[in-house]
């Protein structure tokens, strides 16, 4: 094995020695995913009652001016305390993964299904879980692949994979893993690759860890990620290449976009690029941008004419759309480049005088791109004076070169003063931005104001999150 094998394993060797205990449940297989061994289990949909709202809030024109209201069916199923985590497939599926379990609709947020599957006994917890955190992603043919952590089980990172074909849903138990994986991320990426010996068509990438990101865990299958990987240390020990973004058609890739914490690009070519490659210990920056590369499934730095400077995506026609803040984070920008990145059209995206006038943070928003639709969708939370925070949704025109702003939409009644990490722990949490496109152009977007009630044993006021579906 070579050495930055060696590296990764040596970080993750805490956990692995009591992660392998065998799941219970249906459709239990000893072979495991690949063959490996690794114990799996099947996963159980069940359709809960949970309550479903429909508001209206308004809407403004490209001018800014108020041109009526918009509705939306709003549901607090799925996330935790402060998130909630949005993916869509191209069947019209919702799934929500801010939590410890997957969430999904079938009917546009009329009716929700939770998807629970067992998970080892550890220090007296038995199999219900606390409360956790997850992230999904969108893989070709509406396949879903996803991971979630909890905390109150051991430390335990389960991952799930959904298959299209046959409706059905399998889970195992991730092995190697860092200590304390906080917040965990998962990128797809096309391939061919070379891993393990094998040639995988794909890559499932998943980072986490309260202490470093620095270590990822690599899978093919989406179920074992027993492949290490330690990026920084990939990027120092070859020569940068050089490397343009090639213009090529996938349909798949207005579905397998990932949330902007993974700091990557899936390309419709096949592979992942890198953004934000700093050590999180050292502080040290290996370079700007780095690739995984197909022969050795190892990170190289690469020098490129294109520039980012926020979140970048690739649609389905193969350009490119990044958006970042702008004016002293009163601003968004959105820019789309059909050239690999190398020339860019802007378009400014500014909030409405009624919602705020500065991004809560300044990585306070998220973004998708469908290329099938002609459009790309950016929310972004901004406070106001009083520093309550507002959900704004911009809907941009992206058939032409130049991008255009069609509509903003509000959503939620911005009365709610919120924080984006633990210091909120106490009151009110909203760690992150999440959205997407339904295959008609409908919005699904996650939002926090006071009507989001998610009473708990210990806080019967506790509000959380929840889920918002554009209905007309």
């Amino acid at each position: 094995m070579e050495l930055r094998r060696l590296l990764a394993l040596s970080c993750a060797a805490a956990v692995a020695a009591g992660s392998a205990t065998a799941f219970a449940g249906s459709g239990a297989t000893p072979s495991g995913p690949a063959g490996t061994g690794l114990p799996t289990s099947g996963a159980t949909p069940q359709l809960v009652d949970v309550p479903v709202r429909t508001s209206s809030y308004p809407m403004y024109d490209a001018r800014g001016h108020r041109h009526g209201s918009a509705s939306w069916r709003i549901s607090p199923a799925g996330g935790n305390c402060c998130e909630a985590y949005v993916t869509t497939t191209p069947d019209g599926r919702v799934v929500e993964s801010g939590g410890t379990y997957p969430w999904y609709t079938k009917d546009q947020g009329r009716h929700w299904y939770q998807v629970t599957f067992d998970i080892p006994d550890q220090n007296d917890n038995g199999p219900v879980v606390a409360g956790g955190e997850g992230a999904a992603v969108t893989g070709p043919g509406g396949d879903v692949y996803g991971v979630t952590w909890d905390a109150y089980s051991g430390d335990h990172l389960q991952a799930y994979r959904y298959d299209a074909q046959t409706d059905g849903w399998q889970v195992a138990e991730v092995v190697m893993k860092s200590p304390f994986y906080d917040r965990p991320w998962l990128s797809y990426a096309k391939g061919p690759f070379a891993l393990g010996g094998e040639h995988p068509r794909q890559i499932l990438d998943v980072t986490g860890g309260g202490i470093t990101k620095d270590i990822d865990t690599l899978s093919a299958d989406g179920l074992d990620y027993s492949d290490p990987s330690f990026f920084y240390y990939d990027e120092t020990q070859a020569a940068p290449g050089s490397f343009r973004i090639p213009v090529v058609r996938n349909p798949d890739a207005d579905w397998w976009q990932p949330h902007p914490g993974t700091r990557t690009l899936p390309l419709t070519a096949g592979g992942l690029l890198r953004f934000g490659n700093t050590d999180d210990l050292t502080g040290n920056s290996a370079c700007d941008v780095a690739r995984l590369m197909p022969a050795s499934s190892t990170w190289r730095c690469v020098h490129m004419k294109a520039k980012f400077q926020g979140v970048v995506r690739q649609d389905s026609r193969g350009y490119l759309t990044e958006v970042y803040p702008a004016g002293g984070d009163r601003a968004l920008v959105l820019a789309t480049s059909r050239d690999g990145g190398v020339h860019w059209r802007h378009t400014t995206l500014r909030p409405p005088a009624a919602a705020g006038t500065q991004l809560e943070t300044s990585d306070m928003y998220d973004v998708v791109a469908n290329g099938r639709l002609g459009q790309a969708v950016v929310t972004a939370r901004f406070d106001d004076a009083k520093h309550l925070g507002h959900d704004v949704v911009f809907r941009v025109d992206t058939r032409r070169a130049q991008p255009r702003l069609r509509t903003t939409y509000l959503v939620g009644k911005g009365d709610l003063q919120t924080a984006n990490d633990v210091t909120g722990s106490l009151g009110s949490r909203f760690d992150y931005e999440s959205v997407a496109l339904l295959p008609d152009g409908r919005i699904v977007v996650t939002f926090d104001d006071s009507t989001c009630a998610a009473p708990t044993a210990r806080d019967p006021n506790h509000r959380a999150p929840q889920v918002a579906i554009l209905t007309g």
